[in-house]
C-alpha cells in the first residue's frame, strides 16, 4: 500500500516507525500481529503519482498540529481518480496537538468518496503511541483487499533505473529468475538475471511487491523511469485510446494538451472530448495498457491533476465518418468496465484472440477463423452477406463468375482479406466454395470432397473403394498431382500435397529411436502408408534405417 497526505506531515517517519528501516528505493515492509507481511510504497513528494498508480489501498495520513491542507486534498482527488478505494486514516504528530480537530475535518473531506468509512487511528511516531493499534488496524484492512493473481500477467511499471538493476511495483503475476520479458515501449526483449524483495535475493516473486529486477540483454542507458516490463505477447502498445473521464476541476474545460500519469509513465497526451466525460487520448509515447487501468490527467500550466481517466478501449474504431463521433460518445458513456470477453466480442462483432488478450479480456468459445473470433450473430450475418456478395458478382460477371478473394473482403469490409477463405470454406452449407483461389457457388467436386477428408485426417488415405466411390478415375488423380492438389505416395495411395512436412513435425515427438508401428500410431494411419511414407522419408534424407526394425531422424546419435 502506498502512503498519501500533505508533504512534512510525517508520513516517512510513520513508515520507519512501524517498518525499523527508511524507505528502501521507496519501499519498506514489516511483519503484522497475524504474521502476514506489509509493503509500503513511501515515494518523494515529486513522484507521488508514480507510488499511488500501481497501488489498491493506502494510509492516508494527516498530522494532528497542522490538520488538512491543500496537497491533502490534490491527493484525495487523485486517490478517488486512480479507483484506490481501501485505506486507513491516520492521524500523526499527536505528541504535539490534540489529534480530534484534525480528525474531525478529515472526516469532513473523506465524506461522500471511497475513503468515507476507513478506519481511524491516532499515533505518534516520537512516543509510539497508537503504533500497535495501527498493526492490528493494517490487519483488519489486509482482511478486506483481495489476493492479487499470481498467474495474471506481468506488467511491471519502472520507477528507479541504475545500471542493469530496475525497480517497480509489480502488481499481480509472477516473476522468475530466467523470464523473458519486453520493455515497454521499445520491444527490447531482456531475461531476469536476479530479484530482490523485500531486500532478500530470491528466485521466484508473485505480486503484489515492489521488486527490483536485474536484467540481462540491453543497454542500461535505454532503460528508464516510465517504461515497463511485461510478459511476452500478452499486451499491444497502444498510443490512441478512449477513456472514461472523473472531472476534478470544475473551473471550465481542461487543456487539450495535457500529462498522462499511468503507473510510473508520465505521458504527454491530446485530449478529443467526443462528449460528456468521455474523450480520446492520442499519447506521445505507446503504453501497454487494459480495459479498466486507471490515470491521471495532469496541466502542467497549471500545476495540478484536472481529471482521473479509466481505460474503456485500447483499440477505437477511427472516427472519420460523419457522426461518429457522436455514436462513439453515446456508445462510451453507457459502457461498463468488463473482461468479459463475449461482451467486448458482441460490442466489436470481430475481434482478433490476442487482441483479447490484451484487452485483459477472457476468451469465449465462439465462432472462430484462423486468429479471428466472431459474436456468432455477426458470424452468420457474414456468411449470409458473403453468399450475397458472390450471386451478384456471379451475375455481373457471367464469362467469369469466379469472385477474387479481394473483392469479397472489400464487399464484406472484413478487416484482413485472409479472412475471406476460411469464411468460405465456414459457408460451405450455402453453396459457396473456393475454387483455384475464387469463390463460386455450386456442388463440389470429388477432388474438393477428397481435400476435406484429408484436411481432417491428413494420412487417411483412402482406398480404391472410396475412390471409385468418389469418381475419381487413374486419369483424374494423376491431373490433381500434376496441378500439386495432390501427392502420389505409393501406387493407389494418395495424400494431401504438404503430408510429407506433417509427418516430419510428428516424427519430432517420437522417441529417439521409432518403429514403423510407432510412427503408425502417432499418424493414426496404416502400414499401407506408414512403409512408403518412411522410405520417402529415408530417401530424402530425413530419416535413416538402423536395422530391420528401427530408425531415427538423420542426424541424431543413439
Amino acid at each position: 500500500m502506498a502512503t498519501a497526505g500533505h508533504a512534512d506531515h510525517g508520513k516517512s517517519t510513520l513508515v520507519q516507525r512501524l517498518t525499523g528501516m527508511p524507505p528502501l528505493l521507496g519501499s519498506s515492509w514489516t511483519a503484522l500481529p497475524s504474521g502476514r507481511r506489509v509493503e509500503f510504497v513511501d515515494m518523494p513528494a515529486a513522484t507521488t503519482l508514480a507510488g499511488l498508480c500501481p497501488v489498491t489501498a493506502v494510509l492516508f495520513v494527516v498530522a494532528a498540529d497542522a490538520g488538512w491542507m491543500p496537497q491533502s486534498s490534490e491527493h484525495l482527488a487523485a486517490l478517488q481518480a486512480l479507483g484506490i478505494k481501501k485505506g486507513l486514516l491516520v492521524i500523526t504528530r499527536c505528541d504535539l496537538a490534540d489529534p480530534l480537530p484534525a480528525l474531525r475535518r478529515a472526516r469532513v473531506h473523506l465524506a461522500g468518496t471511497d475513503l468515507a468509512e476507513a478506519e481511524q487511528v491516532t499515533v505518534s511516531s516520537v512516543t509510539g503511541q497508537g503504533i500497535e493499534d495501527l498493526r492490528a488496524a493494517l490487519d483488519r484492512l489486509a482482511d478486506q483487499m483481495p489476493l492479487p493473481d499470481p498467474t495474471g500477467a506481468v506488467r511491471l511499471w519502472i520507477d528507479e533505473a541504475d545500471g542493469d538493476g530496475v525497480t517497480g511495483t509489480l502488481p499481480v503475476g509472477t516473476l522468475h529468475t530466467g523470464d523473458e520479458l519486453v520493455v515497454a515501449p521499445t520491444g527490447r526483449r531482456v531475461q531476469v538475471q536476479s530479484l530482490r524483495w523485500l531486500g532478500q535475493a530470491t528466485a521466484e516473486v508473485a505480486g503484489a511487491g515492489r521488486v527490483a529486477v536485474n536484467l540481462n540483454g540491453i543497454n542500461p542507458r535505454r532503460v528508464r523511469p516510465g517504461q515497463a516490463l511485461v510478459t511476452a505477447g500478452n499486451w499491444r502498445f497502444v498510443s490512441v485510446l478512449d477513456v472514461r473521464l472523473n472531472m476534478l476541476d470544475r473551473t471550465g474545460m481542461p487543456a487539450r494538451e495535457l500529462v498522462l500519469h499511468i503507473g510510473s509513465a508520465a505521458i504527454p497526451a491530446r485530449v478529443q472530448y467526443l462528449g460528456p466525460n468521455v474523450a480520446r487520448l492520442s499519447l506521445q509515447s505507446p503504453l501497454p495498457l487494459r480495459i479498466g487501468d486507471y490515470g491521471l490527467l495532469h496541466d502542467p500550466a497549471r500545476h495540478q491533476v484536472v481529471a482521473g481517466v479509466t481505460v474503456l478501449d485500447i483499440l477505437p474504431p477511427d472516427l472519420q465518418r460523419d457522426g461518429a463521433v457522436v455514436e462513439r460518445a453515446v456508445e462510451l458513456s453507457k459502457r461498463d468496465i468488463t473482461t468479459d470477453g463475449m461482451t467486448e466480442l458482441r460490442r466489436r462483432g470481430m475481434v482478433r484472440k490476442g487482441d483479447l488478450i490484451a484487452m485483459g479480456c477472457t476468451v469465449p468459445r465462439a465462432p472462430a477463423v484462423g486468429e479471428w473470433l466472431f459474436d456468432p450473430d455477426r458470424f452468420q450475418k457474414l456468411r449470409s452477406a458473403l453468399l450475397d456478395a458472390v450471386k451478384d458478382y456471379a451475375a455481373t460477371h457471367p464469362d467469369d463468375p469466379a469472385m477474387p478473394k479481394p473483392e469479397a473482403a472489400q464487399a464484406l469490409a472484413l478487416p484482413d482479406r485472409r479472412l475471406v477463405e476460411p469464411l468460405a470454406r465456414a459457408s460451405r452449407g450455402l453453396g459457396i466454395r473456393m475454387l483455384a483461389g475464387r469463390l463460386v457457388l455450386g456442388p463440389k467436386d470429388a477432388l474438393e470432397t477428397l481435400s476435406e477428408e484429408l484436411a481432417l485426417d491428413p494420412f487417411a488415405a483412402p482406398e480404391q473403394p472410396r475412390l471409385s466411390e468418389l469418381g475419381l478415375t487413374p486419369k483424374r488423380l494423376n491431373a490433381a498431382v500434376a496441378r500439386g492438389q495432390l501427392m502420389r505416395l505409393a501406387d493407389g495411395v494418395y495424400l494431401r500435397p504438404d503430408a510429407v512436412d506433417l509427418a516430419k513435425a510428428a516424427l519430432r515427438d517420437l522417441p529417439e529411436l521409432f518403429t514403423v508401428s510407432q510412427v503408425r500410431t502417432a499418424l493414426k494411419t496404416s502400414r499401407r502408408v506408414a512403409v512408403p511414407l518412411l522410405e520417402l522419408l529415408d530417401a530424402q534424407g530425413v530419416t535413416e534405417r538402423l536395422d530391420a526394425s528401427q530408425r531415427r531422424l538423420k542426424g541424431q546419435r543413439t
